[in-house]
């Protein structure tokens, strides 16, 4: 059981990290300068009558792009576009790309069956103890919250790349028999209230295909 949450919580860490290169003016990686604008994952938001309010947010539902990945979909925050060509091997990835402070805020979500049925204690301090081992800083077990109906373990973290650190917001949450880590990173100035805001804003649009 160790192992398995241990596995899940590096997976995580790997797809944050690999994102955080995605510039805004101009970002550093080499697949981040072909935009090739594979679009076809996101539509018109929906009107925001149309949100669940589940996990009962007092913050108005994302009405950005619709964001789709096998067996879901999500808003994006007004403004932010589809960047799975930075992160591929992700099911789906959103980011701020006109972001002006030299890191894109953005989110990205993978899918772990490891996750599947492992108890949520076990897996808070699994989380926990992987981030501390790759020198996270501030790592915080949060409250869970519900993301279309399902318990969601949450893990906030600071992290550190190429001299810029960056904070997380992470969400573990199975569905139908799947595992699911959503990954939201954002700039180390971006306040807790308002880190919390997004993800809610956005959490409150999913939905499970």
């Amino acid at each position: 059981m160790r192992t398995l949450t241990r596995r899940v919580a590096a997976l995580a860490i790997v797809s944050t990290l690999t994102l955080a290169g995605c510039g805004g003016s101009d970002g550093g990686s080499d697949d981040s300068s072909d935009n090739d604008s594979s679009s076809s994952a996101t539509t018109d938001a929906p009107d925001s009558d149309d949100s669940d309010s589940d996990s009962g947010s007092d913050v108005d539902a994302a009405t950005g792009d619709v964001i789709s990945g096998t067996g879901f979909s999500f808003n994006a925050p007004e403004g932010w576009t589809d960047a799975k060509d930075v992160l591929p091997t992700a099911l789906a990835v959103a980011a701020n790309r006109n972001d002006s402070d030299g890191f894109s805020d953005n989110i990205n979500v993978i899918e772990d069956k490891t996750i599947v049925g492992v108890d949520r204690d076990d897996l808070e301090k699994a989380v926990k103890r992987v981030l501390e081992g790759v020198n996270a800083q501030d790592v915080t077990i949060k409250d869970p919250v519900e993301v279309d109906g399902e318990e969601a373990v949450t893990v906030a973290a600071v992290l550190e790349q190429n001299g810029t650190k960056y904070r997380t917001e992470q969400f573990a949450v199975s569905h139908d028999g799947k595992g699911y880590v959503v990954t939201f990173s954002f700039s180390d100035t971006v306040s807790e209230d308002d880190r919390e805001d997004l993800t809610d804003s956005v959490l409150e649009t999913w939905k499970w295909s």
